[in-house]
């Protein structure tokens, strides 16, 4: 638990000091707001990746990122698409604040901030959170146990309200999908699909919630309804196919 804590506070701490050498380059060089923020975001994402790896808190072996079969990485998708629509509406309807909105909308039009949000944060915080964390939290305690708390630091390092029980909530079912498989891949599929949808969203309809892109709440909650049975079927397809433990799909294959 204590690793856990001290990746969290490296993650941060290339973010705040990172964040400090842009504030001073900026007095000589002029950056708009959303720019530094960008490339704050973009640098801080490499070095703590390179942090990760250099000091072996994952690897690049190939195990990690083994390829699933077109199947499971197929229903994977879908098991996760289905969820983000559920879950998204499901915290739209609590009202929690997003603190994070502007910032979002900002970079959702800054090509450094589209990578890094589309790409670059969501293959960090797997190799972070499931790769390090979880990893290493597995060998501790009970699988679930170890899903909840890497999925519990997850949700709580985003610190925005509107994000927390979202990134909670999505990283149990990364979590369950990297336990499940042993590869990171699902995982980083699943995260880079559900920011890339999110920045093309805020793009194209700004801070609009669901309700308000849909024709009526008929519609709204009829998509909804198709979304939780494709993500009911998917779990239990997935379920049902995927080995309980990786160290068991390793010695059946």
């Amino acid at each position: 638990m204590l690793k856990s804590l001290k990746l969290i506070l490296y993650y941060l701490g290339y973010q705040l000091g990172l964040t400090a050498v842009a504030m001073v380059v900026s007095k000589f060089v002029y950056m708009d707001l959303t720019t530094m923020t960008s490339l704050v975001m973009v640098v801080s994402t490499l070095a703590m990746s390179w942090h990760l790896i250099h000091h072996g808190y994952v690897t690049l072996r190939r195990d990690n990122y083994k390829a699933l079969t077109p199947p499971v990485l197929c229903v994977s998708v879908v098991f996760v698409f289905s969820a983000m629509y559920v879950l998204n509406l499901l915290i739209e309807q609590t009202g929690l604040p997003n603190t994070m909105e502007e910032t979002f909308l900002a970079m959702s039009r800054n090509p450094l901030g589209i990578l890094s949000i589309t790409l670059l944060g969501p293959v960090l915080e797997e190799l972070l959170f499931r790769g390090a964390i979880q990893g290493d939290l597995q060998r501790q305690m009970s699988p679930w146990k170890a899903i909840i708390v890497s999925s519990l630091l997850f949700g709580v390092v985003h610190m925005n309200p509107a994000q927390i029980p979202f990134a909670f909530l999505l990283g149990m079912l990364f979590g369950w999908l990297y336990y499940r498989t042993g590869s990171l891949l699902p995982g980083i599929v699943g995260h880079v699909l559900n920011n890339s949808v999110a920045t093309v969203n805020m793009y194209l309809h700004g801070d609009a919630t669901i309700e308000e892109q849909m024709s009526s709440d008929l519609v709204m909650w009829l998509w909804a309804l198709v979304a939780l049975v494709a993500f009911v079927m998917a779990a239990l397809w997935l379920n049902r196919l995927l080995p309980s433990t990786p160290a068991e799909k390793s010695e059946a294959a």
